[in-house]
């Protein structure tokens, strides 16, 4: 055997050794698995994984499977901190890699959170919750146990999240950001989750701010793509957009996750300045798409239209300085009159409507919002 051949075997067979993941069936019965989410031991929501998204008619057809015995698909979870070393009361031993939905809807059942709601072959337990069952069903889910898969992350933290992104990767569960959310770890991932809570930030979004986790853009991290969008926009940045608004993105976040302490705090303050401009010039709208005909109003179609706040929030922090966003500057403030007028430019409309991620949209109602923001 030539010895390049060799060596690129033996440099192969290193590599597989090195990388190979090591596992372990085990089983749970759910009492054991809630005491340990309840101690700390099992970590149920870690940074990586998606916000919890399961509606309660959800949520209770998975109690219907375990009370009836059907089984549930596998839960896989990463042991962080090996069982003979000493860890801090509020360390997890415990992730959740893959099954952070089921667990939290038996979680949530078991304290007593979760009524019952839509069952068609329990119909008589619909509206029930967990100590109000039968004693029977009672003591099936005492019984009752989840198979899980035990992966070693103890050597190389790295294999949880290359192993969320392979059950993960082309589904259709799963939306852009929440998987980035979970590959594109680092100080700005974390940071926009802090810029996707700004009180004008939500408003303007039409997010409601006494229970922002009940709205579906707050669920599937549509806010913080948002942030990441306008922060990989600005700045003249969409004229850089060439391969794909998805890609583009998520380049841009890693890159935004190697810069310093300092520069992500200034990104977070200018944000936030800019939210609040804003939301002072045109209210909890801003980013309303509307029907114009003859320089009118017909109706507005949308409170909210997260084209148009490509639109609005990039080209206004394009065009105005700092100190005029900052200031809350009336001359600036009234460049913004009639920018309705834009949703009659039938190129305009169709920028913000339909196939919105085509680049050449994008670049097109910015630049029409910085056109018109200089008349």
């Amino acid at each position: 055997m030539p010895s390049t051949l060799k060596d690129n075997l033996d440099n192969l067979q290193n590599l597989a050794r090195e990388r190979t993941v090591k596992t372990q069936n085990i089983e749970f019965d759910l009492e054991t698995i809630i005491k340990r989410i309840e101690k700390g031991i099992i970590k149920l929501d870690p940074d990586y994984q998606r916000r919890h998204r399961w509606s309660d008619e959800l949520s209770s057809r998975l109690i219907e499977s375990l009370l009836l015995n059907i089984p549930v698909p596998v839960i896989y979870i990463s042991q962080d901190v090996d069982v003979d070393e000493e860890a801090d009361d509020d360390v997890a031993r415990f992730t959740i890699i893959d099954g952070q939905q089921r667990l939290t809807a038996i979680y949530r059942f078991m304290k007593g959170e979760l009524e019952l709601a839509g069952l068609e072959t329990l119909k008589a337990v619909n509206g029930l919750r967990y100590k109000q069952l039968p004693p029977f069903l009672l003591r099936r889910l005492d019984e009752r146990t989840v198979k899980c898969l035990r992966i070693d992350s103890t050597l190389d933290p790295q294999v949880k999240y290359d192993i969320f992104e392979r059950l993960n990767t082309g589904s259709v569960k799963l939306e852009a950001q929440e998987l980035r959310n979970a590959t594109t770890r680092g100080p700005f991932n974390d940071a926009l989750k802090r810029m996707a809570s700004d009180t004008n930030f939500r408003k303007m979004l039409q997010i409601p701010l006494d229970d922002p986790d009940s709205s579906a853009k707050v669920k599937k991290m549509e806010d913080l793509e948002l942030v990441l969008r306008f922060f990989a926009l600005r700045n003249g940045q969409y004229k850089d957009l060439s391969k794909g608004l998805k890609n583009f993105l998520t380049e841009k976040m890693d890159n935004f996750n190697h810069l310093s302490t300092d520069e992500i705090a200034e990104m977070e303050k200018e944000f936030k300045e800019h939210m609040s401009f804003l939301e002072h010039a045109l209210g909890s709208t801003s980013f309303a798409k509307y029907s114009v005909q003859n320089g009118k109003i017909i109706k507005r179609m949308s409170s909210f239209n997260a084209a148009v706040f490509d639109a609005v929030s990039v080209g206004a922090f394009d065009y105005f300085t700092r100190d005029q966003i900052k200031s809350k500057d009336p001359a600036a403030i009234s460049r913004f009159q009639h920018h309705h007028l834009l949703f009659e430019d039938l190129d305009f409309f169709s920028a913000v409507s339909g196939a919105t991620a085509d680049t050449s949209k994008v670049k097109y109602r910015i630049e029409k919002m910085i056109e018109h923001l200089a008349q």
